[in-house]
């Protein structure tokens, strides 16, 4: 917890539920994932209070996903009091990296961060290398000449053993029977008869033009187009103003299963979030990657703070107070793989959170 992670954990964040039902239906969906099983699971509860009972339960359904309560964070006394009968840790997980002064000298900037980074990651010594040094294949040399070739050895026709040959067995040919000739007649005859049949095919230009408009469909909300949305101009002035204003981090690595990272600002994240991680900012989210997470975008109650990803496949999504998870029906923790991704939004509209493509302008 110090580092800033859970080793082989998975962060689970319910702290929107109000209900004990809640807790546990979020958590079995949660908790289903290929990626969390057999893992140390962090447990966001927020306010609720729970009795012993309703703790044992919760700890229960955990166990049964051969998974167990590495720690749970509360802000409720009750729930404390609770877990410190059942024996659960309640702790908060360390994982806001400082935001480097902008006056401050530029290797000392450099020095802090990687040291706030190395907390949460772990200390990186391992060398990389690339391709070629781990497979010890030799560099191309630019102009260098090339090695000479050793000309093939002419095969000479008396060279060649009798034994290599293949042998030929003429086989004598056996002349169809009168009856036999006739029958294949009389097949030819009927199939000379049958009618040709003309079979109606299904335009495919029309089957995709179906699809298509209704995929246009799915990227409306009541009626109005997602590239539409009016905003309150002033507020969304005023909000982006705020947000260019933020300092953003830049991370270039991908957050494994237990990472937890936040800020003050935004956050850029060069790699993929994986299932399990956690990532909170003031301002904006930018995962070049696949966001697999949770995500918790304008953590200070800006509601015009927007998530970005090159592929949106996030547990829970959170702008300002407003929550959502994916859907039970896509339960799916792996992307397939792909040259090619349209960049995803999500943003806050009517008090619900929607994700919509950026199209390139």
């Amino acid at each position: 917890m110090d580092k800033g992670y859970i080793e082989n954990g998975f962060i689970v964040d319910v702290s929107n539920a109000q209900k004990t039902s809640e807790i546990i239906y979020e958590l079995s969906r949660v908790l289903d994932l290929p990626d969390a099983q057999s893992k140390n699971v962090c447990l966001k509860l927020g306010g609720v209070n729970l009795t012993t009972t309703e703790l044992t339960s919760i700890k229960a359904l955990v166990e049964s996903m051969d998974s167990e309560i590495e720690f749970i964070t509360t802000s409720s006394d009750v729930t404390a009091k609770s877990a410190e009968e059942l024996g659960i840790n309640v702790s908060i997980l360390e994982n806001k990296v400082p935001t480097p002064e902008f006056n401050a000298d530029q290797e000392k900037v450099n020095k802090e961060l990687e040291k706030a980074l190395d907390k949460i990651f772990g200390d990186e010594t391992t060398e990389i290398k690339t391709f070629a040094q781990e497979n010890d294949l030799k560099v191309l040399k630019k102009d260098a000449p090339a090695e000479p070739v050793q000309p093939l050895e002419e095969i000479k026709p008396e060279s060649i053993q009798p034994e290599n040959q293949m042998e030929t067995i003429d086989t004598p040919v056996v002349e169809p029977l009168e009856e036999t000739k006739s029958e294949e007649v009389k097949e030819e005859v009927k199939k000379a008869e049958i009618p040709v049949v003309a079979v109606e095919t299904t335009d495919l230009k029309d089957v995709f033009d179906d699809f298509n408009s209704k995929l246009e469909d799915a990227n409306k909300i009541e009626g109005e187009d997602i590239e539409d949305i009016d905003y309150n101009l002033d507020d969304l002035r005023k909000s982006l103003r705020e947000t260019e204003k933020l300092p953003t981090l830049y991370i270039q690595r991908t957050l494994r299963s237990g990472q937890s990272i936040s800020s003050d600002g935004n956050i850029v994240i060069i790699g993929d979030a994986n299932p399990g991680s956690e990532i909170i900012a003031k301002g904006d989210i930018t995962v070049w990657g696949v966001l697999g997470g949770i995500a918790h975008a304008g953590s200070a109650g800006n509601q015009y703070a927007k998530i970005r990803a090159l592929k949106m496949n996030a547990i829970q999504l959170r702008i300002a107070d407003t929550f959502a998870r994916r859907p039970d029906n896509i339960n799916i923790p792996y992307i397939q793989k792909t040259d090619t991704f349209i960049p995803e939004e999500a943003c806050i509209y009517k008090k619900q959170i929607i994700i919509h493509k950026i199209h390139e302008s």
